[in-house]
């Protein structure tokens, strides 16, 4: 997604919330708030998932039928908004107090992102191939470092049932060793979660 449509995306968002009150980003859009030039992957995105919370269920769906997926909005600009509550995403203990301000051309706050391994953690609990290779870049690229995100993760553990951390950390290793890319990240992952996980 281009800056500018997240941009507009925001300002649609802002006239729903309460006044004073900023959005929140918690998808891969994140990473517009941590650097300007954000990996393709990022800007061949469609969408911009907005966390909504609180009480706030009669918001997202207004968000959602009127610039969600299958939104006249959608259909006519090519991107669209998904107005998530927390049942829909896993973060890590503390994230709220790790949130990034997203800050407009002239030094304005708009909104509040996911701080970077907090994003990375809520990727590997959602588990879906599009966040395994989000990951996969994320650790190709050195957006995302191996050990703080395997830290980070850790904080996931008591939000997610049985073994399912565990379940996720086999799927990344099996991606990052498709093709014998970063092998090495890979190794390190196994390490970490058979003495953590």
């Amino acid at each position: 997604m281009q800056k500018s449509y997240l941009f507009d995306l925001i300002s649609l968002i802002d006239n729903v919330l309460d006044e004073n009150e900023l959005p929140i980003i918690v998808g891969s859009q994140a990473l517009f708030a941590q650097t300007d030039s954000p990996p393709l992957i990022v800007r061949e995105s469609r969408e911009c998932d907005f966390l909504l919370f609180g009480g706030k269920s009669a918001e997202r769906d207004k968000i959602n039928r009127e610039y969600g997926v299958f939104s006249p909005f959608a259909d006519e600009n090519g991107y669209h908004a998904d107005a998530l509550g927390l049942a829909s995403v896993v973060l890590p203990d503390g994230w709220q107090d790790r949130l990034q301000p997203l800050l407009d051309a002239n030094g304005k706050v708009v909104a509040r992102c996911l701080e970077i391994y907090d994003l990375a953690a809520s990727k590997i609990a959602a588990g879906r191939p599009k966040d395994l290779e989000f990951l996969t870049y994320g650790f190709s690229s050195d957006i995302i470092l191996v050990d703080p995100f395997l830290e980070r993760s850790l904080l996931l553990r008591s939000k997610l049932e049985n073994d399912a951390l565990g379940d996720r950390f086999d799927r990344l290793i099996k991606h990052l060793y498709g093709g014998d890319r970063r092998s090495g990240t890979a190794e390190k992952i196994k390490a970490f979660i058979s003495e953590n996980i």
